[in-house]
């Protein structure tokens, strides 16, 4: 663990060795945060800060910016400023962005290296060897940046050529690394700069936009080897922000090590694998497609799967705490949010669909199914090709009744329908002839028919309710 040194600077006359940041807010007394992330502790001064004294303090920090190699005004708008004044990262803003004058000034306290996190030599031989996407997750505050800075120094010695993107840079490493900012370019520009001079490794902190993860997915397929800040509370979650952003089939070829920092270690290393396979709590064959396997880099077992089913991304757990009912449940749900999205688009008439292991049941009127079945046939075909499903076409009259007492009151232009107690906020399916509804029960366990199409339909041909469970 290494003592931070600087030059003098105005700042210094409010951090001591301790000290994470302050807090300073015009007509207010200044707070400072000493200790570290996982115990920080407010100190706030008697001092009242006047306007006149911040604006002071702020016009110092703008002369250092003139007079020093190493301060550099990293973001100018008109209401706030963002300075790299090394060590500190100083953010100023004005009102009437906010109620008062204010600034903030962050530096680090202690700089860590890789024996400071005491791995064993099978971790340090993926740090070397092996991996090549890197993506340094965590919450803020955790230490994601102190353990990417001590990346670094590991690859420096190994006489890499390494260069930083940062917005402000504050990456604390070697003097021979190279650091961009986009502040003053664009991502085409820093994209075209990197690929053209070719490092062997480019640290990125943080990632937070689309622009973002494309440049990342640019870089990593031509083989620059990448090492990324990225917040996230879990260490899936910073996969699943990558979900979206491309495509599915490709994350695997740009990530291939997740290393999740929580208080300052190492919490959990995740590896991902493309294979094809039936995903688990699936059974049947026809059902095989790409999947993303994420395992344990400790445990040495697959803890999650990542898979398409419909037009949804699903993340499914594997830990046995899951049961295989709430497993199927998400997979399900999944599968019918894609599916009944698809089918309002290609049926010309109200349906309804279930989906169980490898079948849609799909539910239709009379009169609309040989229509469908003929007419829309080769459509079914090949959605049954893309969901890896096969789709069971059938009628309304199929459906099992739903066999409860419930009592209907009609007040002007809106029926209410009374059900059990035990129905309150339940989906429930009314078919009205050939109109089905779906809707859901209130807290007093009443739908309520507002439209007057519907009460209509209600007043002339009645309804039926449908025991969806029993499908």
């Amino acid at each position: 663990m290494q003592e931070i040194k600087w030059c003098w600077s105005i700042l210094d006359q409010y951090f001591d060795d301790n000290t994470m940041s302050i807090h300073i807010k015009e007509w207010n007394p200044f707070l400072k945060k000493n200790g570290w992330p996982d115990g920080r502790n407010p100190i706030i001064s008697k001092d009242i800060m006047t306007k006149d004294m911040v604006n002071k303090l702020i016009d110092e920090i703008f002369k250092e910016i003139e007079t020093r190699d190493d301060a550099i005004l990293e973001i100018d708008r008109q209401m706030s400023k963002v300075i790299q004044l090394w060590p500190y990262r100083i953010v100023i803003v004005y009102p009437p962005l906010s109620d008062g004058l204010e600034i903030t000034a962050v530096k680090p306290i202690k700089k860590l290296s890789l024996e400071d996190y005491n791995l064993d030599q099978e971790v340090l031989d993926l740090f070397k060897n092996s991996a090549k996407g890197i993506l340094v997750s965590g919450a803020p505050w955790s230490g994601k940046t102190t353990f990417a800075q001590a990346l670094v120094e590991l690859y420096e010695q190994q006489n890499k050529i390494i260069k930083t993107i940062e917005s402000p840079r504050d990456l604390m490493v070697p003097e021979n690394v190279v650091q961009y900012s986009f502040t003053y370019w664009s991502h085409d520009e820093v994209r075209d700069i990197l690929l053209l001079s070719r490092p062997d490794y480019t640290v990125y902190d943080e990632v937070r936009n689309t622009s973002d993860f494309e440049l990342y997915k640019d870089m990593r397929l031509t083989g620059i080897w990448l090492i990324w800040v990225i917040h996230a509370t879990r260490p899936v979650d910073s996969i699943q922000r990558f979900l979206g952003t491309i495509e599915m089939w490709i994350v695997p070829q740009v990530i291939d090590t997740v290393i999740f920092i929580d208080k300052w270690k190492i919490k959990e290393i995740l590896q991902l694998n493309l294979t094809v396979k039936v995903p688990e709590w699936m059974e049947s064959d026809d059902l095989a497609r790409p999947v993303i396997q994420v395992s344990s880099f400790f445990d040495k077992q697959i803890v999650y799967e990542i898979y398409s089913f419909g037009e949804q991304i699903v993340v499914m757990p594997l830990g046995e705490e899951i049961q295989t009912k709430e497993k199927w449940w998400k997979l399900s749900h999944y599968a019918k949010l894609s599916i009944d999205s698809i089918l309002k688009e290609l049926l010309p008439c109200s349906f309804i669909s279930k989906v169980s292991w490898d079948t849609v049941q799909l539910f239709v009127p009379r009169s609309e199914k040989w229509a469908i079945v003929w007419k829309w046939w080769q459509n079914i075909q090949s959605l049954e090709d893309q969901l890896w499903l096969r789709i069971n076409v059938q009628t309304f009259e199929d459906l099992p009744i739903l066999d409860i007492d419930v009592q209907t009151e009609k007040n002007g232009n809106t029926i209410v329908i009374y059900f059990p107690k035990h129905y309150v906020d339940r989906n429930v399916y009314v078919m009205i002839g050939k109109e089905l509804l779906h809707t859901q029960t209130n807290s007093h366990a009443q739908v309520v028919v507002k439209n007057k199409n519907i009460v209509k339909s209600i007043i002339s041909k009645w309804f039926t309710l449908i025991d969806y469970d029993r499908i």
